[in-house]
């Protein structure tokens, strides 16, 4: 390997993907051939969870090495402190060249700065209608026609320019990208669309399902009788992802072609992952809040790097997402005690030689701030309260508990009931009482950040700051002021 054995690093996050449509996962469409290549000459990791339900305190969590409550960025505070390293500040202390590209507005330098320390930073905004670039949400009406780009062409190609023009091969790389395909409003652009959609289902019919998380969260829902999706709706949508998948798939191969023609990839330690699912068949759920589900925090991992790991291997033991920069550090042999003690998971290296890290993982979901106040858009007089909850779970091989602060815990037995659609938490009271303790003795022991609470005006959100009040006015939004 070139560069004194230091491997060049390459995530590409698929934003909002879930294991439950792609190939390596034992989906039987073939949704992501390329993906499967990669997983054939790679790693799979059967187990790889996040620790949070959406993008910003997953994206912290991966750059910091840090637990939701270590870095305290999440849906109540969506901001990353400064004060904490990046995982692009300390590889570019190691001597690499380190340049990401963000098809996603939460995932940048100047508003949540969860991209601080790369030196070259690009925010790829999708292409939409007649070429113009847009912000986009999932509330977006945008759609695209055969041939448009939602974002992962136009960021491959830019990919594919930086190696061409700015790339120094005396020096290893750390690459970053998050492309948002799978990220609803999925309306991939043909042959992707038609390839997966449900049997049956016409393009009119596909494009008048559903897309709108408020709606389905809140009741809504137009031209059903109970303002919910039915089952038919959840199986478009559904099939309308797939397609969205496997577009990003065919941009990936894309790119792993180009590095495989310029020597590259086999000099590139690949990690193909996600930052959170998705919930699509949950009554009154939709989206990627207010739940910690496995459809939201199970995500891929399929790692690839031929002379580090072995070939064609399927680890079940349990990781996160948070493992990545301890496994950098051990793997590049850092020393640095401020770095070191301030990362809260652990190295993934043991792995490779089939050892466990892990006995459970954890993930959290703050205050929903972000999302009452988008609720409270719709409908001014939306009671929220039952909403108004945090959540935190602990997950093994076997069981799940799940803890609400309104009290209305869920415990699940993993094995027998893997769409956790059995709540058991009559019958084991005795197990949520032991999983709850060893959640308790795990968070004593991590640094907890707690800034208060504080919302962004981010670019296509739009606060609406009399909401802010409102929520001021009850005592639920708290900006922490301390006396002079």
């Amino acid at each position: 390997m070139k560069n004194r054995d230091r491997p060049n690093i390459l995530i590409f996050l698929m934003d909002t993907q879930p294991v439950r449509n792609m190939t390596p996962y034992g989906f039987p469409k073939d949704t992501t051939p390329n993906i499967q290549r990669i997983a054939d000459e790679g790693v799979v990791y059967e187990n790889h969870f996040v620790t949070g339900s959406w993008t910003v305190p997953s994206h912290a969590s991966l750059f910091t090495g840090k637990y939701q409550s270590g870095h305290g960025a999440g849906v109540s505070y969506e901001f990353l402190s400064r004060d904490m390293p990046t995982m692009a500040e300390v590889l570019a202390r190691a001597g690499y060249q380190t340049v990401a590209f963000s098809n996603n507005g939460w995932v940048n330098q100047d508003e949540t700065d969860i991209c601080r320390g790369f030196e070259h930073y690009t925010l790829v905004r999708r292409r939409g209608l007649k070429g113009q670039t847009v912000n986009v949400g999932p509330e977006d009406k945008l759609i695209l026609e055969a041939g448009e780009d939602s974002g992962s062409a136009y960021t491959i190609r830019l990919v594919q320019d930086w190696f061409e023009r700015s790339y120094n091969k005396e020096k290893p790389f750390f690459m970053f990208i998050n492309c948002t395909e799978p990220h609803l409003r999925v309306w991939a652009p043909q042959p992707f669309r038609r390839r997966f959609l449900l049997e049956g289902v016409s393009e009119k019919e596909a494009l008048e399902v559903n897309q709108d998380v408020h709606a389905e969260r809140m009741g809504l829902v137009e031209n059903r009788p109970d303002g919910h999706m039915t089952e038919r709706d959840w199986e478009i949508l559904k099939s309308l992802y797939d397609g969205e998948t496997s577009c990003l798939d065919h941009r990936m191969g894309i790119l792993f072609d180009y590095m495989e023609s310029k020597d590259l990839l086999d000099e590139t330690l690949l990690i193909i992952t996600s930052d959170h699912g998705d919930l699509l068949d949950r009554r009154g759920y939709m989206g990627h809040h207010l739940a910690l589900f496995d459809d939201l925090i199970h995500t891929p991992l399929i790692v690839r790097c031929p002379s580090l790991l072995p070939k064609g291997k399927r680890i079940k033991h349990l990781v996160q997402i948070c493992d990545w920069l301890p496994t950098f550090i051990d793997l590049l042999g850092i020393e640095d005690p401020t770095v070191n003690r301030e990362v809260q998971g652990v190295s993934l290296v043991p792995t490779w030689d089939d050892e466990p890290v892990r006995d459970f993982v954890v993930a959290e979901y703050q205050k929903p701030l972000q999302t009452i106040e988008r609720a409270l858009r719709r409908d001014p007089e939306f009671d929220y309260r039952p909403w108004l909850r945090r959540i935190k779970t602990i997950r093994t091989l076997e069981w799940k508990y799940i803890w609400y602060s309104d009290g209305k815990d869920m415990i699940f037995n993993i094995r027998s009931d893997p769409g956790e659609r059995e709540n058991l938490i009559e019958e084991e009271r005795a197990k949520a009482k032991e999983l709850r303790r060893q959640l308790e003795r795990f968070l004593l022991t991590i640094e907890r950040r707690d800034y208060g609470d504080k919302l962004r005006n981010h670019s296509f959100r739009k606060v609406r700051w009399e909401n802010v009040h409102r929520m001021k006015a009850w005592g639920i939004y708290r900006e922490l002021r301390f006396p002079t």
